[in-house]
Formats: structure tokens, sequence, C-alpha cells
């Protein structure tokens, strides 16, 4: 059995051109803690401004903007990326590897670290070069009945079983569409970020400019006009709704504050939460990537926040519009800030299934899939943490 004996030291250098993502006061809907006044989400004090990654890095190793293609093969798990073994950053576990086990945290019988806390192991896996194997994913240990807590392979009050829809161990949902594009590990030298999640229905403000498309009622036919929100007949177009192109990437949509409409980031999930350091859900989106396009502008939106558009991830300040374009109450759609996640209780497990039966009362198409890859593929994580570059948007976001 080989396990670490001390802790990885490393140097953080911020290399490159570095652009900076201007911030102010906008308008839109997120995800966040409360901060107390009605309709006032939290921001994180001190956050001025958000620092997006090194110009022209991505996909070109000898520079200038990268190009992505879009389900082009090869895994993430070239020199210096994310996948080992399958699974995502190498967490995958077994179907029914762990399964009967209690959710507990029982350290190693090792003499180096009997006496140390489950959580050293997310902490090495965390502090660890982009490419390392991850202790959390080894047979070694969450395999062998140790540590699942600490690692998110369970939650308290479940066992844990061996897919991730079900038992909640990372890398177990397969979209069978393999691994997706070969994307570049985001730089642990840029800034951590977190991603909120809303969808409040209303025409995105990038629409005003070509960018960015908005629809009727239907979600789906074209409509220029006014903002629903606003009284207008123009909405959000259900193809917005965030999608999967691989097991290791998807395509999704933010507001930003002040956005640069029509731009595309790679985020790179770092394993952790925002509100909850071990977030299962969180743990469960370790090394994933999403690229993103910002469609809106967000005045409640903190500057190291992105707020992801998600079906059912909250209607925010906005209460109405969904409700009367999807024809359900407000006690269909959960609290404003947080939506159907927030309103759900329980274990891991159950909380993600109780996501998935109120994705059904959406409109099926786009709109109810995205609900449904909010629990499948993103495992129902509730404010992750992500770093992020800029890159060059796909033909097909």
């Amino acid at each position: 059995m080989l396990v670490p004996k001390l802790r990885h030291a490393f140097s953080l250098a911020l290399t490159g051109v570095i652009f900076v993502l201007q911030l102010s006061s906008c308008e839109s809907n997120n995800e966040v803690v409360p901060s107390g006044s009605s309709g006032s989400p939290s921001t994180v004090p001190g956050a001025g401004r958000a620092t997006v990654g090194s110009a022209g890095s991505g996909l070109s190793a000898s520079g200038g903007a990268p190009t992505v293609v879009a389900g082009a093969g090869g895994a993430l798990g070239s020199a210096g990326s994310v996948s080992s073994g399958g699974g995502v950053g190498g967490m995958s576990v077994s179907s029914g590897g762990t399964a009967g086990m209690p959710c507990t945290d029982i350290q190693i019988p090792d003499p180096d670290h009997a006496k140390d806390p489950c959580s050293i192991w997310p902490e090495y896996d965390a502090a660890n070069p982009p490419g390392t194997p991850k202790n959390c994913g080894a047979s070694w240990l969450t395999q062998a009945g140790y540590c699942l807590k600490s690692c998110g392979v369970c939650s308290d009050g479940t066992s844990s079983g061996g897919s991730g829809a079900g038992g909640g161990s990372a890398g177990g949902f397969s979209t069978g569409l393999g691994p997706g594009p070969t994307l570049p590990d985001v730089p642990t030298s840029n800034t951590v970020m977190w991603a909120s999640r809303y969808w409040d229905c209303c025409k995105p403000h990038c629409s005003t400019n070509g960018n960015i498309k908005s629809c009727g009622q239907d979600g789906v036919s074209q409509n220029g006009g006014n903002s629903a929100c606003s009284g207008g007949s123009a909405y959000t177009c259900y193809s917005q709704a965030p999608r999967a192109i691989g097991d290791n990437v998807a395509y999704g949509y933010v507001a930003v504050p002040k956005p640069n409409c029509g731009t595309c980031y790679n985020i790179q999930f770092t394993g952790t939460g925002q509100f909850n350091a071990k977030d299962p859900g969180s743990v469960w989106l370790t090394g994933k990537h999403m690229i993103v396009k910002v469609s809106n502008t967000g005045g409640d939106v903190a500057g190291n926040q992105f707020d992801l558009m998600i079906p059912g991830g909250g209607v925010g300040q906005n209460a109405n519009t969904c409700t009367g374009q999807w024809k359900l109450s407000s006690s269909d759609l959960g609290p404003t800030q947080g939506g159907f996640l927030t309103s759900c209780t329980g274990s891991y497990a159950e909380k993600k299934e109780c996501v998935r039966q109120k994705c059904m009362k959406l409109p099926d198409g786009d709109l109810r899939k995205g609900c449904i890859w909010f629990v499948d593929w993103y495992g129902a994580a509730d404010n992750p943490n992500f770093r992020y570059t800029d890159i060059a948007c796909p033909s097909d976001i």
C-alpha cells in the first residue's frame, strides 16, 4: 500500500498576460447565502475583482486563441490533466465496491496516519499538482472502507453505494458520450471562484446585442421582444440549459457583473464547496470542466462568483415569470434563492432524488434535461468552487 507520508509543498506562480474582469452593479439573480435583508444575497468581503487566467492559454501550446472541437475524442488523462483510471480526477469507485459499508470516517490502521483526521486525504489531493492520482479515489482507501465521509463517497445517514447517482461516489455517472473534448487544466495559480445557480426565465441581458438568443413563452421559438420579467414577450431559451458533452465536460451559460457578452471561459472544479467545503456534490465535481458562455449581467453576483443558469436553481427576484411560463405555483419552484435543492432534505442521495422528481414538473425537452443534468452530471453540487481561464467559444454553444 502506497500512502504519502509528507504533505506536498508547492509554489503558486501566475504567468502570462492577465486581464481583469471589471465589476459593477448589474441585474440578475443567484443562489447565495441570504444576508438577512429580503431578496439581498450576501457577498464575500474584499471581493473587488475577478482575475481571468492567462490570456491566450488554452488548447494551443504555442499561445494565441485556443480552439475547442466539440465531441473530440481523447480522455482528460494526458499530461497535466485530471482524469485517472477512467474516473473524474481519479476518484471513480467501482460499482458495489463499498456497498453496505457504513458512512463513517475511519482512518487506515497505518502507524503514520492512524491518529490523523480523515480530512488529510482530501487536503493532500487539493495540494497535489494536477494529474496526480487522488488518494480519495484509491482502492486502498475509500474502496477499502476508510475515510468515506471525508472523501465524499457518502454523506451522513447513507451507506456508501456504488454508482455516483445513488451513492454519491465521484465518477460513477456515465453520459455514454465518453470523456468529452480534451481541455487543459486551469492553472492552480488562478483565483478560486464559486458557482451559484439560478433560472429566472427573463430575457437575457446579452440578447440585446445579438450574442445570445431570447425566445417566446414556449422557450423554443425566437422572440426579440422586451423581457417577460418587465411585462414583455421574451424569455430565456430552453436551449441555454446546461448539457453534458462528455463525462468530464459540459456546456453552460452564466451571469457575471458587467459582462463581456458572448465571452467563454473554461472552468475547472476544485472539489470543495464555497460554504461547505465537504459538500458531497462539490466533491463529486473534482476535476470536471465546463465551458460557460456569458449571457447575462448580475447586480447581486459577487466579484468572485459566476451565476450558472440551471433550471430549478432559484428564480431570484423575479418570482412570477417562471410560474407564469410553466404554469406552476411558487411552492413548486422552491425558495427563490436556491430553488429545488434548497427545498429538499435528507441524505445526499435523498436530496438528489428529491430534485430529480421536481425536475419532472418542468416542461419536457432541453429545460427538463438541464435540470436532470444538475442531478446526474453536476452531482447536485451546492455552490462549488472552481478556477477559470478564458477560452475561445466552441461553435455549438
